[in-house]
């Protein structure tokens, strides 16, 4: 199976993924079993494992309190370090390990 190209709504040529295949196996972005901790002892997010595909669009959904805006601030590295922190797993960009970087 061949990947096809096609220009995204900037103009840019991208590499379309072929039926049943990604255009790239690496994944943008991944979350290995994360874990997030408030307070040093509320345990807010366990083994949460994602992975994003380059050119995908993900939705995160879920009810009340699941921990949506928590994953979101473990991504960016906007936990506030007084209230929270990942206390287990990784979290990578484009290879690069972004777990605990320096804001």
């Amino acid at each position: 199976m061949s990947a096809a190209r096609r220009a995204d709504s900037g103009g840019r040529e991208r590499t379309a993924p072929a039926p049943g295949g990604t255009a790239d196996s690496t994944p943008v972005l991944e979350l290995n079993n994360v874990e997030v901790i408030y307070e040093e002892v509320i345990l807010v997010l366990r083994g949460m494992s994602l992975q994003v595909p380059d050119g995908s669009i993900v939705a995160l959904l879920g009810s009340n309190g699941a921990g949506k805006s928590t994953t979101l601030k473990a991504i960016g590295g906007l936990l506030p370090s007084e209230h929270g922190e990942i206390t287990d797993g990784t979290i990578t960009f484009r290879g690069a390990d972004i777990t605990r970087t320096d804001a």
